[in-house]
């Protein structure tokens, strides 16, 4: 699951929505799991931004540790929203993620997907 998604909302709005997906009310264990280590906001000028959001993760299923990099910026006109994932699970010889890193990608992209656009403006 690679490639950019350009989505209708602003920067802004799309931070807003990444807030509320860590802050989500649910178990207790998976409050714990996620959390904003690292955000930065750089202004071009002219209404143009980039914003670089770092995510700790953590699974407890097969301990998977996990950081998710999410850059926005809407140099191009919509939001672009780019999202790559790194991590993997505890292991005494090989660590592999079990497929929880291609998971917590996918989960990223579904909160954006019903602001998904298709063509640029």
């Amino acid at each position: 699951m690679h490639g950019d998604i350009y989505v209708s909302l602003s920067i802004e709005e799309s931070i807003n929505i990444l807030q509320e997906w860590v802050e989500k009310k649910g178990n207790f264990v998976r409050k714990i799991g996620k959390n904003i280590i690292d955000k930065c906001m750089i202004d071009f000028g002219e209404g143009k931004k980039a914003v670089i959001i770092i995510i700790e993760y953590y699974t407890w299923r097969n301990s998977n540790q996990m950081t998710a990099t999410i850059v926005m910026d809407n140099a191009e006109g919509n939001t672009k929203i780019h999202i790559t994932v790194g991590g993997s699970s505890q292991g005494l010889i090989f660590s592999y993620d079990y497929g929880a890193g291609e998971s917590l990608e996918s989960n990223l992209k579904s909160l954006f997907q019903c602001y998904e656009i298709k063509e640029m403006r």
